[in-house]
């Protein structure tokens, strides 16, 4: 049997595709084809998955990488069980809450956060944490891939050593990074030629080579983590760092390992969902799918427009309920009190949704009373100014019923755009995870693990895995990913449809329409006039305004299951399918 690759960018007169053996979605080109490749080549999504995110530390460099960190939900087929991973970073011992000077009233950043200092937060040495990426990955593929480990490293390995002609996405990251980068000599060569200038391609013969991002991708192929953590390559990191400001140790280092955590499973409509826990985005897209799920689907798109009102209202009401307890209650529960189960118990939301209606006004939330576990609450965080994501997503199915959805990232535009000489790739900011203000739940405290808001999820229908959903975009893809689902399930939209359809944020601060909205006028003033502040918006391929989500279904049909992508229209995000010929 030969089977072939259908890969789909939703560009104009790009057409949906379909497979039967299983696909991969990424945020280019490159990652997806090296997910599907090896899809093709007899791998599992497990395989296919880590094969794409390792091809994407390549090709997009400024989202992800092995100086980021990493987390996944996993479907087994055979046992049906469901796995999270989670690699969440956490601040070095060294760190104290007072270790940046917050600049009040300059405005918030992706977290909302205000800036500090000398960019010590967000750019450099200091917002390095220890990267988790490399551990994730393998742990990833030891645990639920079936080829070898070198086979799927060796897509990425190959476009790091051969090079690859870089998309206008890139081009345009690297032109807008292009004065952090210049702050650290390792991490501006890697993107740059040699007069300084970015490099922008000139023909298909024009290639960005890595070879030393080549070499560390070897080290992983042939010996795993471990040299990332405890051996030359952890001793490089660590000088490098340290040189530079930095204030990572051994310690940091050998505490950066990936967990395995119990999904955060809930219900939606007639699906369950799984996702993750704690600290992540998981916890603020189970209340706010939960919230909604207390009120009529909406219809089909395309309807009068009171109804396309009347759903983003409610859509609205059900992310600003989410966050509002997102910002007051969450944090990492090995640090500060977390009451997760209250936050999510059905008559805690069912009594902060009272006063929420269909045809009703925006509804002003107090925030009490607590949930059951907690007795305080605090003021949220205000809304951060758009800017730019910085991480990536992968979704794979295969045809024996294998699904995942993982998501990578470095914390800003190429992370704290500081990289150690020789490695190849560029170090996250993860520091920008932390409200530099002393005294918050997630101030920088030794040990303490950054709230993120990585939201990977499975939606399965009578226990079989139905979508894999997943974005980038900060706290905003929280608002992408609820949106995607509930255009998917509620309004019986196709999965590109549903994803890649016009934008839509909501938290404690204004609600952000897509200007794509149909009759976007008329249902901007109808979400005014219900108390809704409404900022229209234009999406490219440097704004942030909306999370990107992806993802893909499977469909049961009288030839067997096939797989259809969806994925990002803004920037080149592709689908890969595999089609058995």
């Amino acid at each position: 049997m030969t089977v072939s690759l259908r890969e789909q960018v939703p560009l104009p007169g790009r057409s949906r595709v379909t497979g039967d053996g299983g696909a991969v979605t990424a945020m280019t080109s490159g990652a997806a084809r090296a997910g599907g490749e090896i899809l093709a080549a007899g791998g599992n999504a497990a395989d296919a998955a880590v094969a794409a995110m390792l091809a994407a530390g390549v090709v997009e460099p400024a989202m992800n990488g092995l100086g980021g960190t990493a987390y996944a939900v996993v479907f087994e087929p055979e046992s049906g069980r469901i796995t999270a991973l989670d690699g969440s970073a956490r601040c070095p011992v060294r760190a104290h809450e007072e270790m940046f000077e917050p600049l009040e009233g300059v405005g918030g950043g992706l977290y909302g956060f205000p800036p500090t200092k000398g960019d010590h937060a967000e750019t450099g040495a200091l917002s390095v944490l220890a990267p988790t990426a490399p551990a994730t990955l393998v742990e990833l593929h030891r645990r639920f891939g079936q080829l070898p480990f070198a086979a799927v490293v060796e897509p990425a390995l190959r476009l790091a050593e051969e090079g690859f002609v870089p998309d206008w996405v890139f081009c345009v990251h690297v032109a807008a990074g292009y004065r952090r980068l210049r702050l650290s000599p390792a991490a501006f060569a890697l993107y740059t030629r040699g007069d300084s200038l970015p490099f922008v391609p000139t023909g298909e013969e024009d290639r960005l080579r890595n070879p030393a991002l080549a070499a560390s991708l070897r080290v992983l192929a042939e010996e795993g983590p471990e040299p990332f953590y405890r051996g030359p390559i952890a001793r490089r990191l660590l000088d490098a760092v340290n040189e530079a400001g930095g204030i990572l140790s051994e310690s940091d280092l050998a505490a950066a390992t990936v967990r395995e955590v119990p999904p955060l499973d809930f219900g939606f409509r007639d699906l369950a969902v799984a996702t993750l826990p704690d600290n992540s985005g998981g916890p603020t897209l189970a209340a706010a799918l939960s919230h909604l799920d207390a009120f009529a689907p909406a219809g089909p798109p395309g309807g009068d427009v009171a109804e396309e009102i009347r759903h983003l209202h409610l859509v609205a009401e059900s992310l600003r309920l989410a966050f509002r307890d997102r910002f007051a209650h969450l944090g990492d529960p090995e640090s500060v009190p977390v009451p997760l189960p209250g936050l999510l118990d059905p008559d805690y939301l069912r009594e902060r949704r009272r006063g929420v209606t269909p045809d009703g006004p925006r509804l002003d939330t107090p925030l009490e009373p607590p949930p059951p576990g907690l007795k305080d609450a605090v003021a949220p965080t205000r809304s951060g100014a758009p800017t730019s994501d910085c991480t990536t997503q992968v979704n794979a199915m295969d045809a024996d019923g294998m699904a995942i959805s993982l998501t990578g990232t470095l914390g800003g535009r190429f992370g704290s755009a500081f990289a150690v000489p020789g490695l190849g790739y560029p170090l996250n900011n993860g520091m920008m995870w932390f409200d530099p203000r002393p005294g918050r739940r997630i101030s920088p405290a030794p040990g303490r693990r950054a709230l993120h808001a990585a939201a990977p999820a499975i939606l399965l229908r009578d226990g079989v895995p139905w979508v894999v959903v997943g974005s980038p975009g900060g706290r905003r893809l929280i608002s992408a990913v609820v949106m995607g689902v509930a255009r998917l399930v509620d309004r019986e939209t196709s999965i590109q449809e549903a994803v890649g359809g016009p934008g839509f944020h909501a938290d404690v601060g204004p609600l952000t329409l897509d200007e794509r909205t149909p009759d976007c006028g008329s249902v901007a003033r109808g979400l005014e006039g219900r108390g809704h502040q409404v900022l229209v918006r234009r999406e490219t391929a440097l704004t942030g305004h909306f999370g990107r989500a992806s993802g893909i279904r499977a469909t049961a049909t009288p030839g067997g299951i096939r797989f259809e992508p969806g994925v990002d229209p803004v920037r080149a995000g592709t689908g890969v399918a595999v089609q058995a010929d």
